[in-house]
């Protein structure tokens, strides 16, 4: 659930698409998003708790980067999701549907015809 509250926030969502194609310094994702740099710092601070960016030292500089490529895949999911619901993506292919398909469960041996 804490991974869900994470990305909810828009500049945590912005923050997590940066790092997710290079590392960032904080004060470098501040200049990108018009942030300020404190607030990106707490932002982060949220994205590490809940396991979505890690950091890396280089002397004195932290670099912060997603935590695996799983997130890649979660912030894909998420802004598709946002645009079905938002309206801003069509799609040719119909959305999944809302029950999922019982499981291809075989029948006991005695109820098979012959």
């Amino acid at each position: 659930m804490e991974v869900l509250k994470a990305i909810a926030d828009p500049i945590r969502f912005q923050i997590l698409h940066a790092v997710s194609s290079q590392e960032y310094r904080v004060g470098q994702l501040a200049e990108k998003l018009g942030a300020h740099v404190a607030a990106v710092s707490q932002h982060l601070a949220r994205l590490r708790a809940a396991g979505l960016v890690s950091s890396r030292r280089d002397g004195t500089r932290v670099y912060y980067r997603i935590a695996n490529s799983h997130v890649g895949g979660l912030l894909a999911e998420a802004g598709l999701l946002t645009g079905y619901v938002t309206g801003v993506i069509e799609d040719d292919d119909p959305p999944p549907p809302l029950v999922p398909p019982k499981p291809n469960v075989p029948l006991h041996p005695r109820l098979h015809t012959v």
